[in-house]
């Protein structure tokens, strides 16, 4: 099953060509440019940015107003080896990453994914909850209390760890939650997801007990293509990277109506994390189209991009 579903995500994720990119947007390198792979980006209220990295299982740090990242947190010594999403609790100055087996993308035998938290200032590991067999820990979204969700995209299905637990449960698993990638709670307290392979926009109603209630599949404006990484802003939208069709848009939600406005912008190899400080949009290149390849793909870079 891993092995079916892994080779779906590869490709419909990572298909989009390579693009030349605007070289008058703002951008900031990630790592030496030695194949880091990064797949998510966070932020916290000083500029403050983190990403990881698949190939190398490290988090990096980008200081406010640097161009370039620093190691903040080293790999893992045993588990699975790259960090995939990113999410920063800053009200709980928590740092989560997803842990990954990057097999999983061969369809070979993958170790479970691993959900850790380390302490958002000095970068020491507070717990780490271990999923499911056949998981791929992929975007993450926190409640105020400090209760983690994240994405298993490879099982369709959503897991929590409860605040300060170390315990992975199974929350949330649908056939509508297939090929399930980013998350966000909305203003409305709402967990909203997408799915990567069938390219969904969903709604999911928590009830009082924070267990999950009924799944909405929001109609959208346009159709989305490789819907990924997604954060809501404090104007209340919804902003998306769509990481096969290379651009980010902002989603306005009414209803169970989505409106997809594209921002302007490059066209991206594989657009597939953003997140936002202030009026400025973090877009994270992540070109795993060449990921596997002999060929080096150059360096990564957070590109900026102004929201108003």
């Amino acid at each position: 099953m891993i092995k079916t579903i892994s080779l779906i995500i590869f490709a419909v994720t990572f298909s989009t060509p390579l693009s030349v990119l605007a070289q008058e947007v703002p951008r900031i390198q990630i790592g030496e440019g030695q194949k880091e792979f990064p797949e998510s980006v966070t932020s916290i209220s000083d500029g403050t940015l983190f990403t990881g990295s698949i190939t190398q299982g490290v988090v990096f740090k980008v200081a406010p107003g640097a161009e370039q990242s620093e190691l903040f947190i080293a790999a893992p010594t045993d588990g699975p080896a790259g960090s995939f999403g990113v999410y920063a609790d800053e009200a709980n100055g928590a740092l989560w990453v997803c842990y990954a087996d990057p097999a999983v993308f061969g369809g070979g035998e993958a170790l479970p994914s691993v959900l850790a938290a380390y302490d958002l200032a000095t970068g020491e590991k507070r717990l780490a909850a271990t999923f499911p067999a056949g998981s791929l820990c992929n975007d993450i979204a926190t409640l105020p209390d400090g209760t983690a969700f994240a994405a298993d995209t490879a099982s369709g299905r959503i897991i929590r760890v409860a605040a300060g637990s170390g315990v992975a449960e199974e929350w949330l698993s649908d056939p509508l939650l297939a090929g399930v990638d980013g998350l966000s709670f909305g203003p409305d307290g709402v967990l909203y997801v997408n799915s990567v392979t069938s390219h969904k926009l969903l709604r999911i109603e928590l009830g009082p007990d924070g267990a999950a209630g009924p799944i909405s599949e929001l109609a959208t404006s346009e159709p989305l293509k490789g819907p990924d990484g997604m954060r809501f802003g404090s104007d209340g939208k919804l902003y998306l990277a769509e990481n096969a069709n290379g651009r980010v848009v902002e989603v306005t939600i009414e209803g169970d109506t989505a409106t997809i406005r594209p921002l302007p912008g490059p066209a991206y190899n594989g657009a597939t994390a953003v997140t936002i400080v202030d009026d400025r949009l973090y877009v994270l290149e992540t070109k795993l189209s060449a990921m596997g390849e002999d060929t080096d793909p150059g360096p990564f870079f957070i590109y900026t991009v102004p929201l108003n």
